[in-house]
């Protein structure tokens, strides 16, 4: 008897498995109505296209001076009084 009750159990698991794997079907079907079910593979499509990574941007840059030390010779002329 618990041989039976466990192949029972068994038979109902699988027909309960089979019964909800099967809904597919359309959400509006009509009853009487045949329907399929077709499989459209995945369509791709390759584009390039140019995207903002980082914007224009402008910045100051400060330069030192430059520095040089020169020796010039200056010849001064006196005033003369007559």
């Amino acid at each position: 008897m618990k041989k039976l009750n466990v192949i029972l159990a068994f038979f109902l698991s699988v027909v309960t498995f089979v019964a909800n794997a099967q809904t597919d079907l359309p959400p509006n079907a009509k009853p009487g109505k045949c329907y399929s079910k077709c499989l459209i593979p995945d369509q791709f499509e390759t584009s390039t296209e140019q995207v903002t990574v980082k914007p224009a941007s402008s910045r100051t840059e400060v330069v030192p001076a430059v520095y040089e030390t020169v020796t010039e010779k200056v010849e001064k002329k006196l005033h003369q009084q007559d």
